[in-house]
């Protein structure tokens, strides 16, 4: 977002309201377009389950709902207001994913209208290149991923508060206003409740500042004291959600990461093709992989001809450190799963946001272009535009459903565990258990996690191949003490088995692993149908009143829960934890 030729404040003359929403039908129509396919897609089971259509936080706007998304966790970050977006979608069409997409292409559509805007405060007026830049952002293909995943709704809204952050605080330059300022406030604000990424915002306007006026003065830093605040109390809130991650990173890996992902991302943003779900990085992380070594190379070959050329021209180091510095609080993601066994060096939704700083010079020299040699350079861009709309648009087709995304993923990554892994649930869940299980068994082949043999596991006990799943419930826990499913899984097949003392440690062991897990509709479903079989066996065991009650209110169905823990309390009145678990729901 920093501008290549940034004049000294002068006042500009802004568009009319009635050009400005014509220009933002323009770009709805473009968008629509170049990402339509996705508005027909479905739900993806690759987080859209646990942040959506399975979690019954987003299903209702209650005084519990509202408390439950600003109190926890997604259960890695804290975004209650992209779980807000979410429920508003609910009460509009339910569970129908068309309005769920349809809300982030109206959202897409609005960020590219005010990257549009901040182009033209950076560039001082400069129409031409300002429009160019709206235009490559609400087509380029990079941002397929943020568009059509409706999990990715944390990304584009949280984009969408900081490019309306960003506005203000360029037009509080141009004017200074306490109205502007507080919106810029409350605007970053709402940035950091939809996701932690915006952290940045402070630094990447005092880096505005300094290419404006060449330095950073005491009152610059002061106007920017509460957004460094807020971004610290937020970082602090992001840390607690991923103790693990933060205690796997190395700084060597993390460099070397960094460099891989910044260059990735650069190439990416030039030429569009071979994007992915997911990125796997099956090699060392060291300077001895060839990968590594020439984002190394490359990296510091743009730094060092920046800094050459920093008394003649400041943006190219501003603009690598502006680019840098967006991306930042995606590094530390490259590790994940247990152990984080798993790394991956790049997600397409990262670069949301710094993309506007190549797209930018892009457009600026284009338009330089276009003024010298009209013809040539007008086609080029046109020749762009409709480059982007088309992959954009063939992208958004991958997106429509799991199993093309997940399959296409297999054919540029054809050994990345993940991709068999969720490919084998996609197959499950439509019913298809021998092609679930061949996925599930290429998954543990290359990689066997815990993850995967309990998938396998679950998959065997839906067959009747009890002493195959016992295995494999027993395997995942031996890779994973702490396997959440694992020891569901375990639990219900003990229950099915009549060995309900065992089912009920299993039970609570997983309980204990995941208290929190606010979207396991799906298990939670198996597991009240395993209770209420076992309670037709022995309809006076109080504990399997008290479990089925405590998996009813994780459901969100209070009146159940209600129910079976007072049958809990019939049976064995001196229960004291019914007692509590009654109190805490206001009974």
């Amino acid at each position: 977002m920093l501008p290549l030729a940034f004049q000294p404040s002068t006042m500009l003359h802004f568009p009319s309201r009635r050009h400005i929403i014509l220009l933002g039908a323009v770009f709805l129509l473009l968008v629509l377009i170049a990402f339509g396919p996705s508005l027909f897609g479905e739900f993806i089971f690759w987080d859209d389950d646990l942040l959506v259509f399975e979690n019954p936080i987003v299903q209702a706007i209650t005084p519990w709902t509202l408390g439950k998304i600003f109190t926890t966790y997604d259960p890695e970050l804290y975004i209650p207001l992209t779980f807000l977006s979410y429920q508003i979608n609910f009460l509009i069409g339910g569970m129908s994913p068309f309005v769920y997409h349809l809300t982030n292409i109206f959202l897409h559509a609005g960020n590219a209208l005010l990257v549009t805007g901040i182009a033209y405060l950076l560039l001082k007026g400069n129409r031409m290149a300002a429009l160019l830049t709206g235009l490559f952002f609400a087509v380029h293909s990079l941002h397929t991923e943020a568009v059509a995943w409706v999990s990715a709704r944390k990304d584009i809204l949280s984009a969408f508060f900081f490019l309306l952050a960003t506005f203000l605080f360029l037009l509080h330059e141009e004017r200074p206003s306490r109205k502007r300022y507080i919106g810029m406030l409350l605007a970053f604000l709402c940035a950091l409740l939809s996701k932690v990424i915006a952290v940045t915002f402070p630094v990447i306007m005092l880096l505005i500042v300094w290419h404006r006026s060449g330095r950073i003065t005491r009152q610059d830093v002061m106007r920017m004291t509460p957004f460094f605040a807020l971004s610290i109390v937020f970082g602090i809130i992001a840390l607690y959600g991923k103790p693990g991650q933060i205690g796997t990173v190395h700084l060597l890996e993390f460099f070397f990461m960094a460099c891989l992902s910044t260059v990735f991302y650069l190439q990416k943003i030039v030429a569009p093709v071979s994007l992915s779900v997911i990125y796997p990085f099956d090699g060392a992380i060291a300077l001895s992989t060839p990968s590594i070594l020439v984002s190394c190379l490359i990296l510091a070959v743009l730094i060092i001809v920046s800094i050459l050329l920093y008394r003649r021209m400041q943006w190219p180091l501003l603009s690598l450190f502006a680019f840098g510095i967006l991306l930042a609080p995606t590094f530390i993601n490259y590790r994940k799963g247990f152990e984080a066994q798993d790394v991956y060096f790049a997600s397409d939704r990262y670069a949301y946001l710094a993309s506007i700083v190549v797209l930018l010079g892009i457009a600026v020299l284009l338009e330089k272009g276009i003024r010298r040699v009209r013809g040539k350079a007008m086609a080029i861009t046109v020749a762009i535009l409709l480059l982007f709309v088309g992959l954009s648009f063939s992208q958004s087709r991958v997106w429509q459903s799991s199993t093309a995304l997940f399959t296409h993923a297999l054919s540029l990554y054809p050994t990345a565990q993940a991709a068999h892994n969720n490919l084998g649930t996609v197959y499950y869940r439509k019913g298809d258990l021998a092609e679930a299980e061949e996925h599930y068994k290429q998954a543990i082949a290359i990689r066997p996690l815990a993850s995967t043999w309990s998938n396998l596991g679950t998959l065997y006990r839906r067959q009747g191949k009890l002493q195959e799943a016992l295995t494999s419930f027993r395997e995942a826990i031996h890779i994973n003490p702490g396997e959440y499913d694992a020891y569901f899984g375990l639990g219900v097949l003990l229950v099915q088995a009549g060995k309900f003392p065992e089912a009920e440690d299993a039970y609570r062991k997983a309980m204990t692993l995941d208290p929190s897990d606010p979207g396991q509709q799906g298990r939670y479903e198996d597991a009240v149908t395993q209770y209420q079989r076992a309670l037709q066996i022995h309809p006076f065991y109080p504990n399997a009143h008290y479990n089925l009650g405590v998996v009813y209110r994780r459901m969100g169905k209070i009146e159940d829960a209600r129910r079976s823990f007072e049958s809990a309390l019939h049976y064995r009145p001196d229960m004291e934890q019914a007692r509590v678990q009654l109190r805490e729901m206001g009974q």
